[in-house]
């Protein structure tokens, strides 16, 4: 009888003790897991990413046509020019555009006065106009930087059977607020490459942020997927800005309108889950309202 009574008064604790932790998490607020969380439909961005874009995770980056000092091969200036534009390839992340769209754009009228600047100075100097005009042809051509290089032959001597050349670039961001990112010159000897390329990577790595865009959202945008993965070098508990691209119309230095595309800041997230092409994000509550799918996203 005493084993009996003893047995229903516990029973009857542990039911009383599983009826009030039920009514405290029911007072809690109750979390949508990632699993379970509805897909978001609503309003396009006004500029969508294109299929080259969604595919391309890295930033594009322009060359101003390099130039070149008198006295250099054919051979010594194709080299120089290759040498940098792999390392921003490898170490910076960055995607170098086609060489014949510059061309063409500095062909069209908005862009004669900087044409007419280059053939002019050569960039012996990088005059503070030479820079404003070539901000404006990165804008019109919707790259994220813009490259000013020159090369010339080096003071540096070398064996018979080795050769240097002396380079001087800088590195612009085109979208707002214009920044020099980078400026460098070294001398590049050719048998030293190897050693050069790690130096000039150290110095290269890291500065240029990954550039990818939100392809998916759930829970009332809570959570974001955006196309950037563990093969961009981004990690778990890394922080990323959101960005709405909007089309802008602004008068150039020769009075011509020169339409771009510029990036204003709208939120921010942080990756919770790293795949190898994609990642899953978490966007703070007072973010979720402004942002939609197909905005634009910078990982530091």
């Amino acid at each position: 009888m005493n084993f009996e009574f003893h047995y229903l008064h516990r029973y009857k604790a542990l039911i009383l003790w599983l009826g009030l932790f039920l009514l405290l998490s029911g007072c809690q607020e109750k979390r949508v897991s990632l699993m379970n969380a509805p897909l978001d439909s609503g309003a396009d961005v006004p500029i969508p990413p294109t299929q080259k874009e969604l595919l391309t995770s890295k930033s594009f980056v322009a060359f101003i046509p390099v130039q070149f000092s008198e006295n250099l091969s054919r051979y010594h200036k194709a080299l120089s020019v290759s040498f940098v534009q792999s390392v921003l390839e490898e170490h910076g992340d960055l995607a170098i555009i086609d060489n014949l769209r510059v061309e063409r754009a500095l062909n069209r009228s908005e862009f004669s006065q900087l044409r007419s600047s280059l053939q002019q100075s050569k960039l012996r100097q990088f005059e503070d106009t030479l820079i404003k005009q070539t901000i404006e042809l990165g804008k019109w051509l919707r790259v994220r930087y813009i490259v000013l290089m020159r090369v010339q032959p080096s003071p540096e001597k070398v064996s018979a059977n080795d050769w240097s050349t002396f380079i001087r670039f800088r590195i612009y961001r085109v979208e707002d607020p214009v920044k020099n990112e980078m400026n460098h010159e070294f001398t590049f000897v050719f048998s030293q490459s190897n050693d050069l390329w790690e130096e000039l990577g150290s110095l290269v790595r890291g500065r240029f942020p990954l550039g990818g865009f939100i392809i998916e959202s759930r829970a009332n945008r809570a959570y974001v997927r955006i196309n950037l993965g563990r093969r961009n070098r981004i990690a778990v508990d890394q922080e990323c800005k959101i960005f709405r691209r909007v089309r802008t119309k602004k008068k150039g230095t020769n009075g011509s309108v020169i339409s771009s595309i510029e990036f204003n800041r709208i939120g921010q997230l942080k990756l919770f889950r790293v795949q190898d092409d994609f990642s899953w994000g978490k966007v703070p509550s007072n973010f979720r309202g402004a942002i939609l799918k197909g905005d634009a996203v910078r990982c530091y």
